[in-house]
């Protein structure tokens, strides 16, 4: 950062009066005024340009100059929001269970990923969305994958069918306990209980698979419709808005934001909805440089916090041809406003990509041409 030097203010208001002292003497000079009044006025537009001059300067030259632009509004559901699998019958094809293990020999953590273990009961009475999401995603899978793997338990039994007493062995009677989570002891001097063991430890888990395809058949797709009004709620009663934006300062000068904004939906002549935002990580997000530009996001509180009636009107026109603008302050009390924005998630970007599209089809066009 360029310092100045410490007599440089002083300096520099001696030159604004001497130059005013001079002008102010030509134009006495010039008008034809009274030698008497001609050092008074000249000192007089002296004092005047030395004053105003940096004043111009601090309030207009050198202020800094936002602007405002909205890049995208989400709506999301908030973290603390969850679905009870137990509560609604409809899901419970959704939950985990040993009992049907090989399928579900494992819970999932908070990130929705699957981590592997062999003595877990039902679900907690609670899941995030993350989770509840993922085990839809590996009921879905477990739909397509299932009629392959009933295929495999089949060709298993018919090749457990084909063997003898006469010819089975220990390294057979390994190799097919691998898959079993309970393996069955090979007795050489009863080969035949040990055959009816791994053929009845086969049928069931035949019979186990048969019995999940057909109540994944049955009952996922009322799980899904179910799930989809259930994170419809949610959304109505447990969602926040998060709004990201860019902040460009051609202003000379660095400013910064305040943490407090303002996101106005308009909904007709003289209606409208306030979303009150808070400026996400202030410490380092709320500074913007001199002739910089700050990608920055604001959210707001849960919805459920709100007052019924903005609530109402909020879900009422999400979504809808309702246009919004976001409003902040700087720490000089400057307030701006941005760009209007579809009250609405991913219509903006489509606008742009629109626009995009069209540049390129321009562009394309031209170059065929020429």
């Amino acid at each position: 950062m360029r310092k100045h030097k410490p007599f440089s203010p002083y300096i520099r208001a001696a030159i604004f009066v001497l130059v005013g002292a001079v002008l102010g003497y030509l134009i006495a000079y010039i008008s034809g005024a009274n030698p008497s009044i001609v050092p008074l006025l000249s000192a007089g537009i002296g004092l005047f340009i030395a004053f105003a001059i940096p004043i111009w300067q601090a309030l207009f030259f050198n202020a800094p100059k936002l602007e405002v632009e909205i890049s995208s509004i989400k709506r999301s559901v908030s973290e603390g929001a969850t679905i009870s699998l137990d509560d609604h019958a409809e899901l419970s094809v959704l939950k985990p269970d040993r009992d049907s293990s090989p399928f579900f020999p494992w819970v999932l953590e908070d990130d929705g990923n699957p981590r592997i273990i062999r003595s877990t009961g039902s679900t907690s009475s609670g899941q995030k969305l993350t989770t509840v999401d993922a085990l839809l995603e590996r009921a879905k899978q477990q739909l397509k994958d299932l009629p392959e793997q009933i295929n495999e338990r089949r060709r298993d039994i018919e090749r457990l069918q084909s063997l003898t007493v006469s010819t089975f062995t220990r390294f057979e009677c390994e190799q097919f306990n691998r898959p079993l989570p309970d393996e069955v002891e090979f007795d050489p001097e009863d080969k035949e209980g040990t055959l009816n063991a791994l053929r009845d430890r086969y049928h069931k888990r035949l019979e186990r698979l048969e019995k999940r395809y057909a109540e994944l058949q049955g009952s996922l797709p009322v799980a899904e419709r179910k799930l989809e009004l259930l994170k419809a709620e949610l959304v109505d009663s447990r969602s926040f808005f998060t709004v990201s934006a860019s902040l460009i300062n051609s202003g000379r000068t660095n400013t910064a934001i305040k943490v407090p904004a303002l996101f106005r939906v308009s909904i007709g002549e003289g209606n409208y909805i306030d979303i009150k935002l808070s400026l996400k990580d202030f410490e380092n997000k709320s500074e913007i440089s001199a002739n910089g530009t700050r990608i920055v996001l604001f959210e707001s509180p849960e919805i459920s916090g709100f007052p019924e009636e903005d609530r109402r009107l909020i879900n009422t026109y999400w979504g809808q041809s309702v246009s919004a603008r976001l409003y902040l302050e700087d720490i000089h009390a400057r307030a701006y406003g941005s760009n209007r924005i579809a009250f609405a998630e991913g219509l903006y970007q489509k606008i742009i990509y629109d626009r995009l599209a069209r540049v390129a089809s321009s562009d394309h066009v031209s170059k065929s041409a020429g």
